[in-house]
């Protein structure tokens, strides 16, 4: 190891007359210095393991006590449920008649259900934090899957069970196992054993984009204390010991989300990461890459790691699933909203003008389509958005920039409750049965407005617009234009039926804090 290090040391000095700004001679020095601070810093002594792994899984192993009491608490509350309605509305006994059919069903139930929590434990509920949508996902799935085995056990032994018991259980359980793990969450934020130190070490748009993506989820508790830009000194003033570096800025966690040279001159740091037993987590460079529709391949007695892409719109079935989704959400949608819909168009009519406004829009496979909304603007509204730019260069400039306007001359009265109410938008459901628009997408673009996401321009089309959409959810009109590609990018890269859902739930969110809407 000595010898290869001198090798090295060698082979730059030579270089250092040659090509003294060349990346591969910079690289080259940058890791032979590192080598030797190496080579001269301390013997390496074993390191005891950091208890500040402790500290992260102890809070999280409290779940198993909040899982099994909301299990508890799901089998009760069904039972009364179901048997006060078998007797006051069917006139019965109740669920069973003797207590040998009580005892069955509990123990049925305390089977399955403890197959739940082992399931959770092996898929490391207790042991690792999640992003809120993902463990409700997880949960929602597991949960699902033990109401089936429930079905198929009570219909193979021919039991006389309640459906509303069953179903009522079991919807019971997840609404019990997300809220108690929120409320014990909230007990530890309050006494502040949530929190989580952490190091965020690295210089680079992975770093930025690793601290961007722990702001947005506060309620995992990682909590960056400081951002080490450069990493080979920051450990070389800590004695090469990740846990002299931990305790200087009273850190617990560490988050590795380096760049191209700076992960190679970081390789033997860390190595001793590994050997400290350091609680870490590594953000590799996936910038323009599917991040959810990676699927990780490992090699016996390799450090080697394969991310291969999987993402879900390549495949038949998740689009006909999508498509299946759009088509009885905008079905059910529209039966129970057809009053109002029909109120809607009245009162926009009665207000001067048709009541629905058509426009061009750019959908699937780039082609145009016809648009519907309830008419917000005043009639001729392109004159007078003309005449409006034209007199103000301040708003000829936004409009340039966003193809919007905060401060809209066209929009009437009842057009801006419209839209900041987004009811404007609800004869899309129309364009969602007709095969024009989903649920969930982009929003739909103008022609003008293609030239905007450049290359990224062929991601759009390989979805329908939406109603609304992961733009939608953060923020609207509040973000730049180029925030607003790169989410439609990310959408299309990233697809999955539940992040329509989710985007879905939080849409009613959005509207009714009306977020960016104008």
């Amino acid at each position: 190891m000595a010898r290869s290090r001198d090798v090295l040391a060698s082979k730059t000095q030579a270089k250092d007359n040659q090509y003294p700004s060349s990346l591969l001679y910079r690289a080259e020095r940058r890791l032979s210095v590192f080598l030797r601070d190496i080579e001269t810093g301390p013997a390496g002594e074993p390191v005891a393991p950091c208890q500040a792994r402790r500290k992260i899984e102890h809070p999280l192993r409290a779940f198993i006590v909040t899982d099994i009491l909301a299990l508890a608490l799901s089998f009760l509350c069904a039972w009364i449920l179901a048997e006060h309605v078998n007797i006051l509305i069917f006139g019965n006994q109740g669920l069973t008649t003797t207590a040998h059919d009580d005892l069955v069903e509990l123990a049925q139930f305390s089977l399955i259900g403890a197959g739940v929590l082992f399931w959770f434990g092996h898929t490391s509920h207790y042991q690792l934090r999640m992003p809120f949508w993902m463990e409700v996902k997880k949960i929602v799935e597991a949960v699902c899957f033990a109401m089936l085995i429930s079905c198929f056990l009570q219909f193979v032994s021919k039991q006389n069970f309640s459906r509303l018991w069953l179903l009522s259980c079991w919807g019971f359980s997840i609404v019990g196992i997300i809220s108690l793990r929120a409320a014990w969450r909230g007990v530890l934020r309050r006494r502040g054993l949530w929190h989580i130190p952490t190091l965020l070490v690295g210089d680079g748009p992975t770093a930025e984009e690793a601290r961007a993506a722990l702001n947005s989820e506060p309620g995992l508790g990682y909590d960056i204390v400081t951002h080490i830009h450069d990493l080979p000194r920051a450990f070389q003033a800590a004695g090469y010991s990740w846990k002299t570096l931990c305790r200087q800025y009273n850190a617990d966690y560490v988050v590795i989300a380096l760049d191209g040279e700076d992960f190679i001159d970081a390789r033997q740091s860390l190595a001793q990461l590994m050997r400290e037993h350091i609680p870490f987590s590594v953000s590799p460079p996936m910038q323009n890459l599917s991040v959810f529709g990676m699927m990780p391949q490992c090699f016996m007695g390799h450090d080697v790691m394969l991310l291969t892409r999987n993402n879900g719109l390549d495949r038949p079935l998740p689009r006909f699933l999508k498509r299946t989704f759009d088509v009885g959400v905008a079905s059910a949608t529209l039966v129970i909203l057809s009053p109002l819909l029909a109120l809607l168009a009245l009162l926009v009519k009665i207000d001067g003008g048709p009541a629905f406004y058509k426009h061009d829009r750019v959908g699937l496979n780039g082609e145009v389509f016809t648009c519907l909304k309830f008419r917000s603007m005043v009639q001729r509204s392109d004159e007078v958005l003309t005449a409006h730019l034209a007199k103000y260069p301040l708003a000829m400039a936004e409009w340039n920039r966003d193809h919007k306007l905060r401060k809209d001359p066209r929009i009437t009265r009842l057009g801006a409750i419209l839209r900041r109410t987004s009811m404007d938008e609800l004869p899309q459901l129309m364009n969602v049965l007709k095969g024009d628009m989903s649920i969930v997408g982009p929003r739909p673009i103008i022609v003008a407005e293609a030239a905007k996401y450049q290359h990224d321009i062929a991601f759009y089309y390989r979805v329908r617009p939406g109603i609304t959409g992961l733009w939608q959810v953060s923020g609207r009109n509040d973000v730049s234009y180029d925030d607003r590609v790169r989410m439609d990018s990310w959408y299309v890269r990233n697809w999955s039926l539940w992040h329509d859902i989710t985007i879905i739930c939080k849409t009613f969110k959005v509207v009714l804090k009306q977020d960016g809407a104008y």
